[in-house]
């Protein structure tokens, strides 16, 4: 049952084509390139698309997972959520295939390498990286576990870490039998029988964190029986990690799963404050930084041989990647390959598409700094390393915003998390509160200072300045946090920009550091009622990451608020460019 056709399928998916076989069936409408590994699930080759000519991953399923029904059903269902899943830290499932041939799962190649490659090359990566390790794997998490989905076998090997710092998660779904994963990042409860669940998922996220800060995994055992023991019953060793970031091993290997962090964007909100406590609002961006070098300096090193991946598995803890369920051996080892210099990126989608007048949204004009300079008809160019005028950038978001228009955006702020697809001031998203009874995520659409949610089978309006309560005024929250023209406001009255990572020469995006005081900006679009909010506070402090032609990426500004804690509001925009239709609900 082809899965073809939906939202993160690569434009213009052929049905025929070249069928250079390698070792078996070739995918139709694709041509191989060459096989990146092999592993217990199957093989995977680098392939390109014969119409579009989009560099993908392909994983040829091993013949007894396709004979494995209990495993077919349940990840039939998973692929389908996730093909119209899109999120910045998770690698995009193009299609599933099930032919008389057999079966594969097409997905986004990543120019990047597997974390488990960078630790056995590099070891511990440091507290900063480590903690963006944590945060980019949460994020997705928390993507997927929206949509209704499990990890069910989250290690370093399904953690890349693409060129500019960013992890991107991979291999949802595909751990078969019970219970499923590596025994390594195995929670108690799974050992005891329990089934699948997010504590799981969050589990293994913090035995990665504790092996990124350490160097080695927190348990080890001759054998499956004694690593069990340890994960069941032994003391969680939280004394090897820097003090700050205990509190975070603590919740996160808590024997009881009711004692971890009841959802992964609840995590991540405690990290962002343990980490912002300890090292200051800029630790995302120095810890980007630090990751986008290790993986640089990985890159370049030769593929590990096999005795090698073999003795760096043991020095980080228990042996070789050990799985329970019926699988012998080590796991997959292909994500190594994965992560190996030769890929190419397959998220060439996002700039494939043309934006054509209106999508159905707002029909406004294109953001504007909030003086009264218009952009300038020319392409700005990066600012060099050090002091940088606001002004300059904010004139180069604005450029290239109008030029794109349209993006999928993830934000969270105090109390609401939401993520979709924006066109300037309009946004179609799924948003979610800290509230019990706002936990489970709702549909909002907003289109110019109205916010429509549904009640029932109805869509009901209410008017932005009247969204104060329930989800209208979650909505109406992450539509003034995630705005662009909030994110030019601040570049445009700041009065201290510096350059901190991406000088030219340099790998990875550019990234600014910044104040900007928070009197005067009430007046600014969209954002403005938020900034009024905040004016008491004084000014905010932001990191800014933009690509090379000025699109924001990552946002991150942070205000002290009336208790004196701070308040963090964070936005990733992906997708530039991508064809978006927001209309008015019926």
């Amino acid at each position: 049952m082809p899965m073809s056709g939906g939202p993160g399928t690569p434009p213009g998916r052929a049905t025929g084509g070249k069928h250079n076989v390698v070792d078996g069936w070739t995918a139709p409408g694709f041509t191989h390139r060459q096989e990146l590994g092999r592993g217990a699930c199957g093989r995977v080759v680098l392939a390109v698309d014969d119409e579009s000519q989009t560099a993908v991953a392909i994983k040829y399923l091993n013949e007894d997972l396709r004979q494995d029904g209990r495993f077919l059903e349940r990840y039939r269902a998973d692929a389908r959520r996730l093909s119209q899943l899109e999120d910045p830290n998770v690698v995009d499932l193009y299609d599933f295939l099930e032919l008389p041939e057999g079966s594969a799962v097409v997905m986004e190649l990543v120019q990047g390498v597997s974390l488990a490659r960078m630790l056995a090359a590099q070891g511990a990566t440091g507290p900063l990286a480590a903690l963006s390790v944590l945060g980019g794997t949460l994020l997705g998490l928390a993507a997927v576990h929206s949509a209704g989905v499990l990890h069910r076998n989250l290690r370093p090997a399904e953690i890349l870490i693409d060129e500019a710092g960013n992890v991107r998660l991979t291999d949802f779904g595909l751990s078969p039998g019970e219970p499923p994963g590596t025994a390594d990042y195995l929670a108690p409860e799974l050992w005891s029988g329990s089934p699948p669940s997010e504590a799981g998922d969050l589990y293994a996220a913090t035995v990665v964190f504790f092996e990124c800060l350490t160097g080695h995994r927190p348990f080890t055992g001759r054998n499956n029986s004694a690593l069990a023991k340890a994960h069941r019953e032994g003391p969680i060793p939280v004394e090897e990690v820097p003090g700050p970031l205990r509190e975070l091993i603590s919740r996160g290997l808590a024997k009881d799963p009711a004692d971890r962090p009841a959802s992964a964007a609840d995590f991540a909100e405690a990290l962002e404050e343990a980490a912002r406590s300890a090292y200051g609002p800029a630790w995302e961006a120095q810890g980007r930084s630090r990751l986008t070098e290790m993986a640089a300096a990985t890159a370049a090193l030769p593929p590990p041989d096999p005795a090698q991946q073999r003795a760096a598995d043991r020095s980080r803890g228990s042996g070789s990647h050990r799985t329970v369920g019926g699988e012998k051996g080590g796991r997959r080892r292909w994500p190594w390959a994965v992560g190996a210099a030769v890929l190419a990126v397959a998220a060439a989608a996002g700039g494939a598409y043309a934006l054509t007048g209106s999508s159905g949204g707002s029909d406004g004009p294109p953001p504007s700094p909030p003086a009264s300079s218009q952009p300038a008809a020319a392409q700005p160019t990066t600012p060099a390393p050090g002091a940088v005028a606001g002004a300059d950038l904010a004139r180069q978001v604005t450029t290239a915003v109008t030029a794109r228009r349209s993006a999928s955006f993830v934000h969270r702020g105090p109390g609401v998390s939401a993520r979709g697809a924006l066109q300037l001031d309009a946004y179609d998203m799924t948003v979610s509160g800290a509230q019990a009874a706002l936990r489970r995520p709702a549909r909002a659409i907003v289109l110019g200072t109205v916010v429509y949610v549904r009640v029932g089978s109805a869509w009901r309006p209410v008017p932005v300045a009247q969204a104060t309560g329930a989800y209208a005024g979650l909505a109406a929250r992450a539509r003034e946090g995630g705005s662009v023209r909030g994110v030019i406001a601040l570049l445009q009255s700041s009065t201290s920009i510096q350059q901190t990572g991406g000088a030219a020469g340099q790998p990875g995006n550019p990234v600014y550091r910044g104040t900007t005081p928070l009197a005067g900006l009430g007046g600014t679009p969209v954002a403005g009622p938020l900034f009024t909010r905040l004016a008491g506070s004084g000014q905010a402090s932001f990191v800014i990451e933009l690509d090379r032609t000025g699109l924001p990426l990552k946002v991150q500004y942070s205000v002290t608020g009336p208790d004196g804690r701070a308040q963090t509001y964070r936005t990733h925009y992906a997708n530039w460019g991508r064809r978006v239709a927001i209309a008015r609900p019926r």
